[in-house]
């Protein structure tokens, strides 16, 4: 592509043609000639200008890269050949609306490597790609601009944030006794049936469920050991969720994945089994008892758009003894769902106030009330409150603290 420059180039070896036509002058004959010389041979040698260049990315760390994780990476690029005055764009899709950063390497022989250093803060969970990286060229003189695409993804999973809790009632206090009952685990005892999931043993399938409803379910057992968590993330689509815009970080359903990422964590340090139930119509749910890398990565991708209602996510489901339910927004139709499970599990909900955040919403405050009335413990969590002290606390008893329960490795 010429540039402005090559245009200048063009204009007087056209203009000292012209005159030296008019006026039989031979060095105007000869500098028109060199003029045009060097912007033909600007544009030849324009052509490899960016040839044999090979990238290499890498961030500052291999292992667990979380929301808010300051990450440095690496840009080293070599070349097969000679190169000069390279220009390079990179864009970072780990940073909100992100700017190209303007790299620029003026010499890269065959014998060297150009190194670039830069660091970000990780803003958003999920899974990232780098864009294809810009590369141009003025070479050798400025006339002439060769682009290129360098495609180089590098893909990143980047994991919700997690805070550390130090406590947490409902796995601190002891089930009544009445609650112990078999949870769903490995064990002899059928307590029911869920749709089958990759990995599931084909010995489990429960062939009467599937003759009448023409899809594959397996049978779920109870686990005879030890109580265990079930955590129920609400993943239905809703109308106000926002999903790109400038406050797509701060919804509640970003709160409400960190909230879920959180409580297990917890419950995997305190050594307790830990189970995922969603609505598997939207983002299927690793099968069976999780670990911390599998609840991370399932909870890096989910996003909002299960087409069933929590109440039937919960309808005639076996969970654990404790189980933990994780509402970003309000559901009124669920009511009936937690009343029934608190009845067999050890029940907390973690409500997020939607008319609290930044792009607005209905309010939870009456949806709490009636679970409390319900005698559910309840967490009603609003946009800018300290939320990891908030799951820490127990409503009905603020201020008591038993330090025989605090964890802090």
């Amino acid at each position: 592509m010429p540039t402005r420059r090559a245009l200048t180039f063009f204009i007087t070896a056209t203009l000292l043609y012209f005159f030296a036509n008019q006026t039989q002058v031979g060095w105007l004959y000869i500098m028109s000639a060199i003029v045009a010389g060097v912007l033909l041979a600007s544009w030849f040698l324009n052509l490899n200008a960016l040839k044999g260049i090979a990238i290499s990315r890498q961030p500052s760390a291999l292992s667990e890269l979380h929301e808010g994780d300051e990450i440095q990476f690496t840009l080293l690029f070599t070349s097969s050949r000679r190169l000069n005055l390279i220009r390079l764009n990179e864009t970072c899709p780990l940073i909100p609306n992100p700017h190209p950063l303007n790299l620029f390497v003026p010499s890269l022989s065959p014998s060297q490597t150009a190194r670039f250093d830069y660091t970000v803060i990780a803003d958003r969970r999920g899974v990232h790609c780098f864009p294809p990286i810009k590369l141009s060229s003025r070479a050798p003189f400025g006339l002439f601009e060769r682009k290129h695409d360098l495609d180089h993804p590098t893909p990143l999973l980047i994991y919700p944030e997690v805070k550390k809790l130090r406590r947490l009632d409902l796995l601190d206090r002891q089930p009544a006794a009445q609650l112990v009952t078999p949870r769903a685990g490995v064990g002899t005892e059928v307590i029911g049936v869920r749709a089958y999931r990759v990995g599931d043993s084909p010995r489990h399938i429960h062939w009467r469920t599937v003759a009448r409803t023409n899809h594959l379910m397996s049978k779920e057992f109870a686990d005879e050991s030890h109580p265990g968590l079930t955590l129920i993330l609400d993943v239905s689509r809703q109308p106000s969720a926002i999903s790109h815009s400038l406050w797509a970080k701060h919804t509640p359903f970003e709160y409400a994945v960190k909230i879920t990422a959180s409580i297990g964590d917890y419950a995997l340090r305190r050594a307790y089994p830990l189970h995922l139930l969603v609505d598997e119509s939207s983002f299927a749910a690793p099968s069976g008892a999780l670990n911390r890398i599998a609840l991370l990565e399932y909870l890096a991708r989910v996003q909002p758009e299960g087409k069933r209602s929590l109440a039937d996510v919960i309808h005639n489901r076996a969970t654990q003894t404790f189980v933990a339910v994780i509402m970003p927004y309000p559901d009124s139709t669920a009511l009936e769902s937690l009343s029934a499970l608190s009845r067999r599990a050890e029940v907390m909900v973690v409500l997020l106030d939607p008319e609290s955040f930044p792009a607005g919403g209905v309010t939870a405050r009456s949806f709490a009330d009636q679970l409390r009335a319900l005698e559910i413990d309840v967490r009603l969590i609003r946009y800018g409150e300290d939320w990891q002290n908030k799951l820490m606390t127990n409503d009905k008893y603020p201020n008591v603290e038993n330090p025989s329960l605090v964890i802090d490795h």
